[in-house]
């Protein structure tokens, strides 16, 4: 399943808002501040991030049929960590910024300028849809103490 490019969702119904609900709860059982629908065994266009992940104004947001607009020139490289990898670590080079368009569950549009760790998430979740993995492109490979990792994307 993670290695297959998943499919957009076409009807935003109930069903749709139970399955958001159940991938929000295995990222938060699972200690995640990011989780796609393929990683669950499900093969549509759907993820969730927490936004300004350990601020005040931290946020749950579900994309649906997201796509990125514009990615920044500017590049960022950081560590990176992955649930369906559980224990690997390592640092990727991505935009610093992007501009994501989305659906959520009603199927009402947005679009949103993200930059730093909101847009590594969103970058990270997408490719997920699109069935590649971080340590696809990972630079180098981080390691830690045991107990020591950081937040999964």
């Amino acid at each position: 399943m993670l290695r297959t490019v998943s499919r957009p969702v076409a009807v935003f119904d109930a069903n749709l808002k139970k399955f958001v609900k159940q991938l929000k709860d295995a990222m938060i059982k699972a200690r995640g501040i990011g989780i796609a629908a393929p990683q669950v065994g499900v093969n549509i266009r759907v993820f969730l991030v927490i936004l300004d992940y350990g601020k005040r104004n931290e946020r749950t947001v579900p994309m649906v049929n997201p796509k990125i607009l514009s990615f920044s020139k500017k590049m960022e490289v950081d560590e990176e960590g992955c649930l369906s990898v559980p224990g690997i670590y390592g640092t990727v080079e991505r935009a610093k910024s992007i501009v994501v368009e989305f659906y959520d569950l009603e199927g009402i549009r947005y679009e949103m300028d993200l930059e730093g760790l909101n847009a590594r998430e969103v970058q990270h979740e997408l490719d997920h849809l699109d069935a590649i993995l971080f340590v696809d492109k990972m630079i180098e490979e981080v390691t830690y103490e045991e107990g020591d990792e950081t937040p999964q994307i």
